[in-house]
């Protein structure tokens, strides 16, 4: 297929039809069941079924066991057909969700063939959710782009549903995300201000649309197209979805199926696009704007491009990888042709970024980001954020649109240092060097403080980072050693090895065992160990025990009180297996309820259940949210590695921040032996990059029992004293100045009837 696969008949518009000119033999739709044909495909078993025309193909999970303990009868593998192969597999999961991922007790799946081509193939299938039946027909024909959704939900009990969130929901393996039209950039919320019932995941080689005209409210950057809705006993409701694959970057096809499936009125505009100094620009593209806001593109070639819009006003302005945009031009669609060219496009510039410590001299691994100037809306046309390269630490030259920008340069924000700004004008065709130094205010390896970011992700199901910028994430955020931690799957974990290894960096392979109830990390894992569960199935007491199975030393549950996280689930009764308190750590997630967490924490310790705290930003793209954003540091007085690091966390020798540094006289997680009515002294140095505010000591249940104020400095000093009148724990909260505050582990008060005195030293000693 060629770029004009756009341009054909929608809407009543007569366009370049004969261009594709498939027969009907080559158009014909089949069912095949077993393993996919696909590259880095999922679906594995020889019960899966693949739906196939001479435009996609997919694949339905049977015995595969989908992502996240999700339960089989979603597509789990899909790809455009391209001169009649597939491309690689760009899904995770497309599917039916009937509660907004909680977690889903099922006991069956059923699957029927309806229909076996060659003009039309059916796919039914039949699950259970509670007492709500869930039956779903995949329907895709011959020569169509589209496989058309349908899901009906059954209420067959006696319990009402109220206010839940149902809907399809499409995760791909990577790439980018728009939509739906006028909601662009919104993580979550209703679709009131949306004027486009679509979403999309793309990259400039593949696409996909997911058509949801049901939708009222989107989650997840709309990867997820919800109805909130209610569901009596007895009552039954139906959702209509459509499943659209592309083959390139182009979203206009997109606008052509909602103008088809909506019967809109269209036109088309086109025309050429060329620099300022009348060069042709070979693969521009076109953005469309209504309203002010992003509805669609299309990408042309040799200079040229064609759209189908639904009649009506836009903006229109080409542009291309790294070229400065054209001057918006306004148009309204008719039922004429319209043309419209361009012929004002600025060439690409370059920037020369070295970043050094303003004290030693030396480089440092550095995180770069547009603060004002032009970023591209079209994901592959470039970023905002850049990394300095992993073989040249703090360097980095960044092709961009020529014009006027402001950088933000960090390394260890707000941790070790505050982020520079700076303002750079950037000419066309030209490259300019900008040299900047980093003030570093805080230390913490110089007091055998160390840190890592607990819970990341790279390129496998709902990540788009690869390990390589996975490590220069991390090595930016200034962690001192490196993690990985996918979703069932250790499948780059040598990648990480290799890439920490040769930057000499302390590397940390980990696995985040992925049920719909909990997810839960293990780490250090043996890389190439056999994990062999099925996380959708497991009980959490078989999941637990995957740390001797992998070889590691702890067990970390992830985010315990997002919806889908396990101590939510305890409270709802839907974890598999109930409450078994083998695990050691709860993390601090960077989104993730952790207020609730720290909570639990505090009611574990005033129980004397040594579980402690970890933290993970729980990052799955490095371009748009931050590494380490909070993150664990542990005291490693000796060697640091994997090993060392995980035995201090796991031993409570550690505090989790968002920001602050704090340095404990009596080491977090030992015991402080007292006797009875004396007193000690707990001390507590303390870091902050943007100036310390506030300490506050707390104990049983975490109520806080003192507090100290501060008045911005970056260094300060705590001390507290305290009476031993029963067995108890301590903890601080450190904040600055910014409302970035650190949680400590406790130290553990045993009130002591009788202190025994220190052993004498040898002769020795």
């Amino acid at each position: 297929m060629s770029w004009f696969r756009t341009l054909r008949t929608t809407g009543g518009i007569a366009v370049l039809a004969t261009a594709i000119g498939t027969t009907t033999a080559s158009a014909a739709v089949e069912v095949t069941r077993g393993a996919t044909a696909l590259e880095n495909g999922d679906a594995t078993a020889a019960e899966d079924i693949q739906l196939r025309n001479d435009e996609l193909v997919a694949s339905i999970a049977v015995d595969s066991a989908p992502p996240w303990g999700v339960a089989p009868g979603g597509i789990i593998d899909a790809a455009p057909i391209v001169d009649g192969e597939p491309l690689r597999d760009k899904v995770s999961l497309i599917d039916f969700i009937p509660n907004n991922w909680s977690s889903w007790p099922t006991s069956y799946q059923r699957f029927e063939v309806l229909e076996d081509g060659p003009d039309e193939a059916a796919i039914r299938v039949t699950r259970d959710w509670e007492e709500v039946t869930l039956t779903t027909t995949y329907r895709l024909e011959s020569g169509s782009d589209r496989i058309h959704v349908v899901t009906t939900m059954d209420n067959t009990g006696d319990k009402a549903y109220e206010s839940i969130l149902s809907g399809y929901v499409m995760w791909p393996d990577g790439g980018n995300l728009f939509g739906p039209a006028g909601m662009h950039g919104t993580e979550e919320g209703e679709t009131t201000d949306a004027f486009a019932d679509w979403s999309a995941a793309y990259d400039e080689n593949w696409g996909f649309v997911l058509h949801a005209p049901y939708m009222d409210r989107i989650d997840y950057s709309a990867r997820d197209l919800y109805l909130k809705h209610d569901l009596a006993p007895g009552e039954s409701r139906s959702f209509e979805g459509w499943v659209q694959v592309l083959d390139d970057g182009s979203l206009a096809p997109a606008v052509e199926a909602e103008v088809a499936r909506k019967g809109l009125k269209a036109g088309a505009v086109s025309g050429d696009v060329a620099t300022e100094s009348g060069a042709t620009v070979d693969r521009p593209v076109i953005v469309v704007e209504k309203d002010g806001e992003p509805y669609t593109w299309s990408l042309g070639r040799n200079g040229a491009y064609q759209l189908d819009l639904p009649e009506g006003d836009y903006e229109l302005y080409a542009t291309a990888r790294g070229f400065a945009d054209s001057a918006r031009q306004s148009v309204s669609i008719g039922s004429e042709p319209l043309a419209v060219d361009f012929d004002d496009l600025k060439a690409p510039g370059q920037v020369a970024f070295e970043v050094t410590d303003k004290a030693t001299g030396e480089p440092l691994d550095a995180k770069i980001q547009i603060a004002e100037g032009q970023t591209p809306l079209v994901g592959f046309l470039g970023r905002k954020t850049f990394f300095s390269e992993l073989d040249a630490p703090g360097k980095r030259t960044v092709s961009i649109a020529p014009g006027e920008y402001v950088f933000e340069v960090a390394h260890g924000t707000p941790f070790l240092a505050t982020s520079e700004k700076v303002s750079v004008t950037v000419p066309s065709g030209e490259t300019v060097t900008e040299s900047v130094s980093v003030t570093r205010t805080t230390t913490p390896n110089h007091r055998d403080w160390f840190a890592a970011d607990m819970h990341h992700h790279s390129d496998v199901l709902d990540g788009f980072t690869g390990p390589e910028y996975v490590v220069r994430s991390q090595l930016a955020a200034g962690l001192d050693l490196t993690l990985l931690s996918d979703h069932d799957t250790m499948a780059n974990l040598d990648e990480m090895a290799a890439l920490s290894e040769q930057r000499n960096v302390p590397f940390i392979p980990s696995i985040e065992i992925s049920p719909s109830w909990g997810h839960f990390n293990a780490y250090p894992v043996e890389i190439g160990a056999d994990y062999a569960i099925d996380s959708g199935k497991a009980p959490v007491q078989s999941i637990i025990e995957q740390r001797d199975a992998l070889g590691a030393e702890a067990v970390q549950v992830n985010h315990p009180y997002i919806k889908y996280g396990y101590y939510t689930n305890i409270e709802n009764e839907t974890a598999t297996g109930g409450y078994y308190p083998r695990h050691d750590l709860m993390e601090v997630n960077a989104d993730g309820e952790y207020e609730k967490t720290l909570r639990k924490a505090w009611n574990h310790w005033s129980r004397g259940e040594r579980i402690y705290l970890s933290a993970g930003s729980d990052v799955h793209d490095v371009w748009q949210y931050a590494s380490g954003e909070v993150r664990a540091y542990a005291h490693v007085p000796g060697t640091l590695d994997a090993d060392t690091f995980v035995t201090a966390l796991k031993g409570g020798h550690a505090f989790v921040t968002f920001g602050p540094m704090v340095y404990p006289d009596h080491t977090f997680g030992d015991d402080l032996k007292v006797a009875k009515g004396e007193t000690a002294t707990l001390g507590f140095d303390l870091e902050a990059a943007n100036g310390l505010k506030a300490i506050r000591l707390v104990s049983d249940g975490g109520k806080v029992v003192e507090k100290r104020a501060f008045d911005g400095a970056v260094e300060g000093r705590a001390e507290f004293e305290v009476t031993a009148t029963k067995d108890t724990f301590y903890a601080v909260i450190v904040e600055d100045q910014e409302g970035k505050k650190a949680y400590s582990n406790p130290i553990w008060l045993d009130a002591m009837s009788h202190v025994p005195a220190p052993e004498a030293a040898d002769a020795d000693g």
